[in-house]
């Protein structure tokens, strides 16, 4: 019965392994065994069969529970060996055994299990009948998961009713086309999604009907409807459908390529210069005929050929494997010298060919070209040189926003310390705007006309760093330029170079930085001569240098010789008058950037934006500022628009004020406060913000409230 029920199931062409639903074998039989110790064996298993093996673990064949049941029934002494018994034939495949090959081996031999041995013949697992049934039941998925995988990969919708006409399958397309999506329609009937679908008219007629037009949310489809028939009968329909649109895009789509393939073959004839495109193998695929002049060969022999038949010293192949461009390489055929390149076709990240063109088919022209090549170069190296030394900075000491106690306290030292020639050290946390006020430094000072250097000293990697700052010499490394390159401190001359994050400086150029900084001079790497420069220092850095000096990892001199003037750029927590300044000043800026139009921030957000701390600073606050004009929709900046950590904030509340102990309501002594406070401050708003121990933008909602001007 259960081979002639395998035998209706289709699954000869299942590559299921038996290794994926066998059970594995937790232990075996063997002679030594008594009887007693056999069924106990076969206890522990849970199973009525197990293999019998050898004293080398070797399969004997297998022995069934009930022979060793029938044997104790029959007067068999518990204690005899199971050699007494006569093992079974046992059907083995191996592991990697597909699921087909094994049942066609189970309908051969008419047996129900199966051992799965190693490749030593050692027993593995059993194929029981639960096991095959569960094997089963993993392909069937696999198969209907594949299935369902298809009907949502392909380009055409697909709608599947059932023989009552309700809608059982809806794909992506379909979803698409409708607009609508599957869980909207599975379940219902197709008339209410689609009336003139006729698939009733195909459920009940059996009729098969080809390139139907129909219109679906004014889109053009074309439909095919066609019955589903199983064992005999119709069981439903299916309808697959596809937006003709598409089609006249495709087909105008060709006419562009056709006329792009027009204009390709015309530049591609050009007696001036030979091309050869080859294909991911070699082979030639194009080729103009300059290249065939030159190879004195004709389309024919040439197109569908690989191309070191051709040529065989050619690089092409090289560059399939490499993915390199090569420019300006000498190559030469029939003992005649040119100019070529040579570089990869690329698409979606795949090299699938190359192409070589002559770029001189005359050697002599192409020394004439690049002499004049050269002198170019030379004439624009100096440019740049002089536009180095007429670039100067955009900000002034009064560009710094801030009105507050501490900034106006500080632009005054700025300003002091712009008509200084002394070198310059900024510290501050991250964010607070340093590069910032070194410009407005070198802005406001005497050397304004002369350039303003920035490095990075973090930003570029040690071994670099020394060249980078003093230049180097013709030939001292692989790689150097010739004539050399000037270094950041020779570029600065007469002006200013900025050192951004210099408690980052390695040790090593700590001790050379040292020596510009005392005695104005320094020598190229790699060559003799000394420069001296005339260059005003502005260093600047987030990190505590003294705190580094204690540690060893910062040069106690060179501190000294940097923190001449010191100026500690306050963080944005300690300024917070002037946060609606700041925030002004941001949103004008981004809004001409990126083109928004948000004017102000409700007052909701400027109470948030004032309870927060601001860790980054100016630049966490121009971050969030940004992040909310990608956001909002019109001209005001609300808590909906805020990060979720900053809406946060806005869900405290102040604490319960104290009793009022003049008898009036908390609300005319809050006003009367706020007047009195305004009336001693002489209309100051920030003095009275200070004595009311509020924020600016508290105070002027109280003002707007209470009607107070």
């Amino acid at each position: 019965m259960y081979s002639r029920r395998l035998r209706e199931i289709h699954f000869s062409k299942c590559r299921l392994d038996v290794a994926q639903f066998m059970s594995p074998l937790a232990s075996c039989l063997n002679n030594e065994l008594t009887l007693e110790e056999g069924l106990r064996k076969f206890v522990e298993a849970g199973t009525h069969i197990l293999p019998l093996v050898d004293e080398q673990g070797g399969l004997l064949g297998t022995i069934d529970m009930r022979s060793v049941v029938a044997r104790l029934l029959d007067g068999g002494e518990a204690g005899s060996r199971l050699s007494s018994l006569m093992a079974n034939p046992a059907v083995t495949c191996p592991p990697n055994t597909h699921m087909g090959d094994m049942i066609e081996s189970v309908q051969k031999y008419g047996t129900e299990t199966v051992v799965v041995v190693s490749e030593k013949g050692a027993p593995i697992g059993m194929i029981t009948p639960r096991d095959l049934v569960g094997g089963s039941i993993m392909q069937v998925g696999d198969t209907l998961d594949k299935v369902i995988a298809v009907l949502e990969s392909v380009y055409n919708g697909i709608l599947v009713v059932d023989y009552n006409g309700i809608i059982t399958c809806f794909n992506r397309t379909a979803e698409r086309v409708f607009n609508k999506k599957a869980r909207e329609v599975i379940g219902t009937n197709v008339a209410s999604l689609l009336p003139e679908s006729r698939l009733n008219e195909v459920l009940s007629t059996g009729e098969t009907h080809v390139n139907q037009r129909c219109q679906i949310n004014d889109l053009t489809i074309l439909m095919n409807r066609a019955p589903i028939n199983r064992q005999g009968y119709i069981s439903g329909a299916v309808a697959t459908f596809q937006d003709i649109t598409e089609f006249e895009n495709i087909s105008e789509e060709l006419d562009h390529v056709k006329k792009l393939k027009t204009t390709l073959e015309t530049v591609i004839e050009n007696p001036f210069e030979g091309v050869v495109v080859v294909d991911d193998q070699g082979i030639v695929t194009l080729v103009n005929q300059t290249y065939l002049d030159m190879l004195g060969r004709s389309k024919g022999e040439v197109v569908g050929r690989h191309i070191r038949e051709l040529t065989p010293e050619s690089q092409l192949p090289n560059i399939l494997e490499s993915g390199e461009t090569r420019v300006g390489e000498v190559w030469k055929v029939n003992d005649q010298e040119m100019l070529v390149t040579r570089g990869p076709i690329i698409k979606d990240g795949k090299v699938i060919g190359a192409i070589k063109k002559t770029l001189f088919t005359d050697m002599h022209l192409a020394k004439l070209v690049a002499r004049k090549l050269v002198k170019v170069e030379n004439e624009l190296e100096t440019y740049k040189q002089e536009l180095k030394k007429m670039y100067t900075c955009r900000y002034t000491i009064d560009d710094l926003v801030g009105d507050s106690e501490v900034m106006v306290e500080f632009k005054r030292f700025a300003r002091r310390a712009a008509l200084s020639r002394s070198t310059v050290l900024i510290t501050g946390e991250s964010g607070t705007g340093k590069e910032v006020v070194a410009h407005a430094i070198h802005r406001d000072s005497h050397r304004q006309q002369g350039p303003f250097i920035k490095v990075n000293c973090a930003a570029i990697p040690e071994p670099l760093l020394e060249s980078e700052l003093f230049g180097y010499e013709e030939g001292a490394f692989t790689g150097a330029k010739k004539r050399g390159k000037p270094g950041k401190f020779e570029l600065a001359h007469q002006g200013t170079i900025f050192l951004d994050e210099i408690g980052d400086m390695p040790p090593a150029m700590q001790a050379k930085l040292l020596r510009v900084l005392q005695e104005r001079e320094f020598e190229r790497l790699g060559g003799t001569e000394t420069i001296r420069v005339d260059t005003r220092v502005i260093a600047a850095t987030n990190r505590k240098l003294l705190k580094l000096v204690q540690a060893g990892q910062f040069r106690e001199d060179l501190y000294y010789r940097l923190n001449v003037i010191s100026l500690e750029v306050p963080p944005l927590r300690e300024r917070m008058e002037d946060l609606e300044m700041l925030i002004d000043y941001i949103l004008q800026r981004l809004n001409q950037e990126i083109g928004a139009t948000v004017s102000e921030v409700s007052p909701e957000v400027l109470d948030v934006f004032h309870r927060h701390d601001w860790p980054g600073n100016i630049r966490e606050l121009e971050n969030v500022l940004e992040r909310c004009l990608n956001t909002v929709d019109g001209h005001i900046i609300r808590l909906k628009h805020l990060p979720t950590h900053l809406r946060k904030l806005s869900r405290g509340t102040p604490p319960a004020a104290d009793a009022n102990p003049s008898g009036r309501t908390l609300a005319e002594m809050e006003k009367w406060m706020i007047f009195e406070a305004l009336r001693n401050a002489q209309g100051n708003k920030s003095v009275a913000c200070k004595v009311l121990n509020i924020p600016r933008s508290v105070l002027y909602r109280k003002l707007h409230k209470y009607g107070i001007t």
